[in-house]
């Protein structure tokens, strides 16, 4: 490991910041790189990565080179930072990392926290690769997220849910108002709608002028602006999506077609049926193959996330679409709501008369894992019909889960839980590089790109 690495990797113990004075001092130090390019700025619970990984590839395919800037990281932390969907080298990395420690330690010292270095490699990448324009996802909430410093002429605000409430807020209208600060004067922002009235009111609040404010409906196929709930709409045009896609997957693509338009960015909006077949958002509904076992693997770290998640594989079994999950694999770390987070998997389990789960620990994520014997607890209290093993280490449960799997003709596999399980999977899978966490990527029957 390089001497900037370890200089890196030591910043954990910094933990997390709320606040934009360290990473606005270290901007200007660095030549202020973020307002070198204009950026869409996403913040939301559920779906914004993907959100993020189909509106940058939509302007990629269109010839407008974006960089994406994404966290947590799965398997390497240069996945955080890509460019046209490709994660940066280490060499890229390390050398954005000198200029950052070289400049943390002008006097007066300023240390940036591992996620705030990490968003400032980001910056320096994309302004010495020359990028046209960036896609951000915001890390933790939005008001006082690194993030917030981005030149933004367009916000998106995804779907909301309970969660981080000890940083966030308890209600959903605090968590709104957090998520809904990354909107800027005189700019477009673009929201989920949401039932919650005080959620509501905090994410319009967040908007000074509402003309500029709008709201999708996926109740009613229609985006609304803020001054015009009383009016009427005018609908949002029908986006085909890859069969298999999630409900939030299909969301997310509306969002993102209807982003690009407010911007006026057409030819990029109309690389969205392209887009659509050449994004690959690693670990998100992702099924794979390994020593032939089929394996389904998704972050659905949230409760909201994984109702939409047994919802859509529930519709997918009843229709044949795919196969019915013999194994589960699952791990997640602390939640507001275990018994919330674990209903909708256990109504999926007793529909489809899952035979075993295999509960594990994620590993090497910035909160704590569950421990195996809590989530085995309340799977059995809730009724789970099912021989439930506890198995700590992730790698290790992954090879337990394919052993019963092959016990039975290679049932296949449903790995599901946090964003930490999902990319020790995807390392004890052998898919830790760079081509694997590419997001454009070829699709496979061979179509072309446009």
């Amino acid at each position: 490991m390089s001497d900037v690495r370890e200089w890196f990797i030591g910043l954990k113990v910094l933990g997390m910041r709320q606040s934009l004075e360290t990473t606005a001092i270290l901007l200007s130090r660095l030549g202020m790189p973020h307002l070198k390019f204009p950026s869409i700025h996403v913040a939301g619970s559920n779906g914004k990565g993907t959100t993020c990984s189909i509106l940058s590839n939509c302007l990629s395919l269109a010839g407008v080179s974006c960089g994406l800037f994404t966290s947590p990281h799965l398997c390497f932390v240069e996945e955080r930072v890509r460019i046209d969907g490709v994660p940066i080298s280490p060499e890229i990395f390390d050398q954005c990392l000198e200029r950052i420690r070289g400049e943390a330690l002008v006097e007066p010292v300023t240390m940036p926290t591992y996620y705030e270095a990490t968003f400032l490699v980001a910056m320096l990448a994309f302004e010495g690769a020359g990028i046209d324009r960036a896609v951000i996802e915001t890390g933790l909430g939005g008001r006082l997220d690194s993030t917030r410093l981005v030149h933004a002429d367009c916000c998106v605000l995804t779907e909301l849910a309970l969660e981080h409430t000890d940083v966030l807020g308890e209600t959903l209208g605090e968590i709104a108002a957090e998520k809904a600060a990354i909107a800027r004067p005189g700019e477009i922002f673009l929201a989920k709608w949401t039932y919650d009235a005080e959620a509501r009111k905090s994410i319009e609040d967040a908007v000074g002028d509402h003309k500029l404010g709008f709201w999708w409906r996926p109740d009613r196929a229609l985006l609304v602006r803020f001054d015009d709930t009383d009016k009427s709409h005018r609908p949002i045009s029908e986006i085909a999506t890859p069969s298999g896609w999630s409900p939030y997957q299909k969301e997310a693509s509306i969002l993102a077609h209807a982003t690009l338009t407010m911007l006026e960015l057409f030819k990029a909006a109309r690389m969205m049926p392209s887009a659509l077949l050449h994004t690959v958002w690693p670990g998100r509904v992702q099924w794979l193959q390994h020593e032939g076992v089929p394996i389904l693997i998704d972050a659905a770290h949230n409760p909201s996330g994984m109702q939409k998640t047994c919802d859509q594989l529930r519709v997918q079994m009843e229709q044949d679409e795919a196969p019915t999950p013999g194994i589960v694999l699952l791990g997640c770390t602390a939640q507001t709501d275990l018994v919330g987070f674990l209903n909708p998997l256990v109504e999926l389990l007793v529909q489809g008369e899952v035979g075993h789960i295999v509960v594990t620990e994620p590993e090497k994520g910035r909160r704590p894992a569950i421990k195996t014997s809590v989530l085995a607890s309340e799977l059995e209290a809730q009724g789970v019909p099912a021989v439930i093993e506890q198995v700590k280490r992730p790698e290790e449960a992954l090879q337990r889960a394919l052993e019963l799997s092959k016990q039975d003709a290679s049932q296949p596999i449903l790995g599901i839980g946090s964003i930490y399980l999902v990319g020790n999977l995807l390392t004890a899978l052998g898919m830790d590089t760079i081509e694997a966490m590419t997001t454009l990527r070829p699709s496979e029957d061979g179509k072309h790109w446009t």
